[in-house]
């Protein structure tokens, strides 16, 4: 099919079957003029429906010549690209983020033809921000590929063998989920790719559903990243995988410890981590999450 483009974007007259046949590499190994004519027809329809305008039409308008196929490069074209340093900043960041995914080959190629026309990221910009949005779980590149084809997929979740109509990916503190249709419950729901208890795999044939035009209102019911706020004291050198901690400044910060803002997606996530953390985190402020993770250590030590 890319042969096929690249031969009717090079040239200016229509090109017939029987020479795109022996112009196309993979029209030439068809073993029948029927397995050829299906062929062609279906790369045809294919780029007809990405887009790309095929004219047909003759060469000669005063003869009744055999009707042949181009495209016409001016409506094919991208004009000209202008990006501001907003966007070539994103553009930058979103190539840091996917570098290590299905998606890195189109990233590179991407990247290569934005240079090409003059409108490269500029370097400088990208590293006031950092990419928090990890790729490094086996299965991201499996429901990727699967909601881009939508196929659905099986897998293991709370050793259980699960099977999903997967809509979209979202990513919610470092985390990645996955967002769909669960056709054992009959409604959609969310599953983080981190709990998967067996690889995810593809079932059945491609174009399997539809994936509804409100996904985006559907998976905001997914908690947002920073609902909930807290300062904590930790103790200096102890780890901890709070995203983007604030320093601050704070007058019941003990000796050895430093204050930092945080933000869960819950206050329960919030006292739950300080809880667990023991004497390496000090709740500081609110005063009712610190009462709460202070009522949770007393029911643990009774």
């Amino acid at each position: 099919m890319v042969n096929l483009l690249i031969a009717l974007l090079s040239t200016r007259r229509y090109l017939t079957k029987q020479e795109l046949r022996e112009i196309v590499e993979g029209y030439r190994l068809s073993a029948s003029d029927t397995a050829f004519e299906r062929q062609f027809e279906r790369d045809k329809d294919e780029l007809r429906n990405i887009g790309v305008l095929i004219e047909t039409g003759s060469n000669d308008p005063f003869f009744d010549d055999e009707e042949g196929y181009r495209i016409n490069r001016a409506e094919f074209e991208l004009p000209p690209l202008d990006f501001s340093p907003e966007e070539l900043s994103a553009l930058g960041l979103a190539g840091q983020v996917w570098q290590d995914t299905v998606a890195a080959d189109h990233t590179a190629q991407a990247f290569e033809a934005l240079r090409a026309g003059g409108a490269a990221p500029d370097p400088t910009l990208v590293p006031r921000v950092r990419p928090l949005l990890a790729v490094a779980t086996p299965d991201f590149d499996t429901i990727y590929a699967a909601i881009l084809s939508r196929t659905e997929i099986t897998f293991g979740y709370g050793g259980e063998a699960r099977r999903l109509q997967p809509w979209r990916m979202l990513q919610r503190r470092g985390h990645w989920y996955v967002f769909g249709f669960d056709p054992a419950r009959e409604g959609d729901r969310f599953f983080k790719l981190a709990r998967f208890t067996a690889p995810a795999a593809t079932v059945g044939k491609a174009g399997a559903f539809t994936i509804p035009d409100d996904v985006a209102e559907r998976a905001q019911r997914l908690a947002p990243a920073d609902a909930s706020t807290a300062v904590v004291a930790v103790r200096d050198g102890a780890p901890h995988d709070f995203p983007q901690p604030e320093p601050v400044a704070h007058d019941a910060v003990p000796e050895g410890y430093s204050a930092f803002r945080i933000s869960l997606s819950t206050d329960d996530a919030i006292v739950g981590e300080v809880a667990a953390a023991g004497p390496d985190m000090v709740l500081l402020d609110p005063p009712e999450l610190r009462a709460a993770v202070i009522e949770r250590l007393r029911a643990v030590a009774s």
